[in-house]
């Protein structure tokens, strides 16, 4: 027979955020994430890129402070997947690929879709019709070709 927190450790933990668009707001994804008892690893990169999403959504959707943000995340043990979608935009930008979203060299802005290319195992921007962005984590990172 398992020990009891070997079956909670196999269990899929969920987030599920609802918040105004609003810079002040973004604390609750840290705070959300930690409940969820992350390793260290993937609560930092998973907060940085949904922070990065969140202000994309923010400033670039043309939101408004009464409009709302929806975050979801799932932890498998080994796979972070969160969805980030605004009642904005009708989607993002026609034509993003990941080449096309290196930032200026200098820029101050303009690094979250950068951001989450590098460290992101996979991300889009299929949401079955609703705007936003998508991104897996995964932990621990498979061992790349030696070089």
């Amino acid at each position: 027979m398992g020990h009891p927190s070997d079956e909670s450790e196999s269990q899929v933990r969920r987030l599920k955020l609802r918040f105004r668009a609003r810079p002040e707001n973004l604390r609750r994804i840290r705070r959300g994430l930690e409940e969820m008892g992350l390793p260290d690893q993937v609560m930092r990169e998973g907060t940085l890129l949904t922070s990065e999403l969140v202000t994309n959504s923010i400033r670039h959707a043309g939101l408004g402070p009464d409009d709302y943000i929806d975050v979801t995340a799932a932890w498998s043990g080994t796979v972070l997947r969160v969805v980030v979608r605004d009642s904005g935009s009708t989607g993002p930008p026609p034509g993003i690929v990941a080449g096309s979203i290196r930032p200026s060299p200098g820029g101050q802005s303009g690094w979250g879709l950068y951001l989450v290319d590098k460290l992101a195992r996979s991300w889009g921007t299929n949401l079955e019709g609703s705007a936003g962005f998508w991104f897996e984590l995964e932990y621990p990172r498979p061992a790349g070709p030696s070089i």
